[in-house]
């Protein structure tokens, strides 16, 4: 697991073109490959893309968790119309105890018909709470994309929330772990390994 503490700097954001939201796969705009920002909601997703990404726009985030039922697309580069390269999909969030058990459902069938479709995902950033242990949502997405053959790294967010004996632990529990391509402890609050999953997304379009 990564751990380090590099900063990421504002001036080093992703230059992105918002491209609009989507209610299924067929729908998005055409791009050369992708790679999707999945995750609980709670689990500071739109708030580590937000540190990411410089967006002419973005979609204002709900204060009402588990309220967004679309994906949004973002051009990744300087030209909005080159559909030769990089786009990140954004999912929206999943788990929240108070959504239906309908948009539960019809989450895993968006994941599964995006992956199953035939746009180039070359891999999955999956976020999730340093505080929480993976459940049934987290282990069905890895054995999804193990099957899909597609790269999945797993973002532990809020790590600037621990201490370093919490730190410690944390690094311990994962150590060896083989669920999940990488693991990588991010803080979108204190921009901490922001670099490193800059150079993983742009990576993915290469």
């Amino acid at each position: 697991m990564i751990t380090g503490k590099k900063v990421f700097n504002d001036g080093d954001r992703i230059r992105a073109t918002y491209l609009g939201k989507f209610s299924e796969a067929k729908l998005l705009p055409p791009a050369a490959t992708e790679i999707a920002f999945i995750g609980r909601s709670n689990s500071g997703k739109s708030s580590l893309l937000r540190a990411l990404i410089n967006a002419d726009k973005m979609p204002q985030v709900s204060a009402k968790p588990g309220s967004t039922r679309l994906m949004h697309a973002y051009r990744l580069g300087n030209d909005a119309e080159n559909q030769n390269g990089l786009m990140l999909v954004d999912f929206p969030g999943y788990g929240y105890a108070k959504s239906s058990a309908v948009f539960r459902a019809r989450f895993s069938e968006m994941l599964l018909d995006y992956l199953q479709s035939k746009r180039n995902v070359r891999a999955l950033c999956l976020m999730m709470d340093s505080r929480r242990m993976p459940e049934e949502e987290e282990l069905e997405i890895a054995k999804i994309a193990r099957q899909r053959h597609t790269s999945l790294l797993l973002c532990l967010n809020k790590v600037d929330q621990l201490n370093q004996k919490e730190l410690a632990a944390l690094t311990k529990t994962w150590a060896g772990n083989k669920t999940f391509f990488e693991i990588l402890a991010v803080s979108a609050a204190k921009r901490q390994n922001l670099d490193y999953l800059r150079t993983f997304i742009l990576s993915s379009g290469t």
